[in-house]
């Protein structure tokens, strides 16, 4: 019995003396401020070079179509676009366009699947028309995967009908 009493105050000592030593001398240690030395990195210009070529390109290009047509409109802003799409290919002889082909959710996707690359087709044969060669483009169909519309309202179909005209990254 003595020896427990003994461990039962050593225990006590032992309890008030860590918890003496944590609250008053390792705390107020923590709380003070610590100089970290910083080693600064060395600068990539591959990054910067890389964000500064992506910012330069140009911007994706929408064209929209009809319900269940294959005809589009052309418009002066229309053809500058394209233009510049084929200055840049002049530019970057190992860049691609990307032709990718939407529609809308009206229809089975069996239908939709073929609608979107044949809209993609035409716009790759316009594109060859204005001087891009067939061999720098990739006609592709999403369907209706990614719609940018709702489904709901005739405007939001509308935006859904559509090809995308991007250079691939």
């Amino acid at each position: 019995m003595k020896i427990l009493i003994i461990g039962f105050v050593v225990f006590v000592i032992w309890s008030f003396f860590s918890t003496w030593l944590y609250v008053d001398k390792i705390l107020p240690a923590m709380k003070e401020p610590v100089a970290v030395l910083t080693i600064p990195e060395p600068q990539t210009n591959a990054a910067d070079s890389l964000a500064q070529l992506y910012a330069s390109m140009p911007k994706d290009l929408m064209i929209y179509f009809e319900f269940d047509k294959l005809k589009f409109k052309t418009d002066p802003q229309t053809d500058i676009s394209i233009a510049e799409f084929k200055s840049w290919l002049d530019k970057y002889p190992v860049s691609i366009l990307t032709v990718t082909g939407h529609t809308d959710l009206v229809g089975t996707p069996d239908y939709n699947q073929p609608l979107g690359l044949k809209r993609a087709q035409i716009i790759q044969k316009y594109l060859e028309e204005k001087g891009i060669p067939s061999t720098r483009v990739i006609s592709d169909s999403k369907g209706e995967d990614q719609p940018l519309g709702d489904y709901l309202t005739e405007e939001g179909r509308a935006k859904n009908r559509r090809t995308e005209i991007s250079i691939k990254k």
